[in-house]
């Protein structure tokens, strides 16, 4: 091989390396957007009037994290069953909605994905802070042994690239379903159904019904209207307008919480009871 050869050899050999590093640069930049979408995404809570807000918040945080806390986090809040469970405020005055999106799997699973993931961020450090030893352009079996580097390191990181994407595109088809919900009748009326079981007046029914109830587990219906007019008295007066039903009786079997009974008495007419269902659980702070 003449001198120009090996010139033209040698050029081509760092060509190689070059290409190779800044593809595997981009394929952990890839990685690392796809962490923080995840962190940033894979929950969210608050109330009707700042749930955008807060979750704007959460993103702005995420997208300032660096690598390894994007790991942490990763692997502490999705990598997880159990992960921290979201805490609502005490002093509520609106309704409160969270969400929570993790992966499923055995004790293996977890432990599998958790080194995978400590491998993968131990790659991108190696590219990033160690290679430049290996970079000697004059020597091409310096740069053939560069260039295997990568295409080794490359294999050893795209099954953690594949899993990432997978599971954000599971997380956006979530999304996209659970917006889907939101905006049909079904959605709709499930919606102002949470709206209506987290109102004044059906919050003062639930305190009756824990506190207030007979032996038999049965409340006066009454005694929600007398406590209901102490305690929500503008709610009262603006039930139908603002609630739809113009009896509490009405809006405690709207409410799909109660289960409504009218009760004969020995002289003729009745009283209507009510009580919790089965299925909801009630708890409340003291009337």
């Amino acid at each position: 091989m003449n001198k120009a050869e090996q010139i033209l050899t040698n050029q081509s050999s760092r060509d190689d390396v070059l290409r190779k590093v800044g593809r595997n640069v981009l394929l952990f930049q890839q990685i690392e957007a796809l962490l923080k979408f995840l962190v940033a995404n894979h929950r969210g809570d608050g109330s009707t009037s700042n749930f955008q807000e807060r979750q704007q918040q959460r993103t702005e945080k995420t997208y300032k994290q660096m690598m390894g806390k994007l790991v942490e986090q990763f692997t502490a809040g999705i990598l997880s069953d159990a992960g921290e469970p979201t805490v609502e405020p005490e002093d509520l005055t609106e309704v409160w909605m969270s969400f929570t999106f993790t992966t499923s799997g055995d004790g293996e699973f977890y432990e599998a994905q958790r080194a995978d993931m400590k491998r993968m961020v131990d790659e991108r450090n190696d590219l990033i802070h160690h290679f430049l030893p290996r970079w000697q352009p004059d020597s091409p079996e310096r740069m053939a042994e560069a260039a295997n580097y990568l295409d080794e390191q490359r294999a050893r990181v795209m099954p953690m690239f594949e899993h990432l994407r997978s599971v954000s595109k599971a997380l956006i088809d979530v999304g996209q379903s659970m917006a889907a919900f939101m905006a049909s009748e079904e959605g709709q009326r499930h919606f102002e159904l949470i709206l209506l079981q987290h109102s004044p007046l059906v919050s003062v029914l639930k305190q009756v019904a824990e506190q207030k109830h007979r032996a038999d587990g049965w409340a006066y219906l009454a005694d929600g209207g007398r406590i209901a007019w102490l305690q929500e008295p503008e709610a009262v007066t603006h039930m139908k307008e603002r609630q739809g039903h113009a009896t509490l009786k009405k809006l405690a079997l709207a409410s799909d919480l109660f289960d409504v009974f009218d009760e004969p008495l020995p002289g003729g007419g009745y009283r209507t009871l009510y009580k919790a269902k089965a299925a909801s659980t009630i708890k409340c702070d003291g009337v």
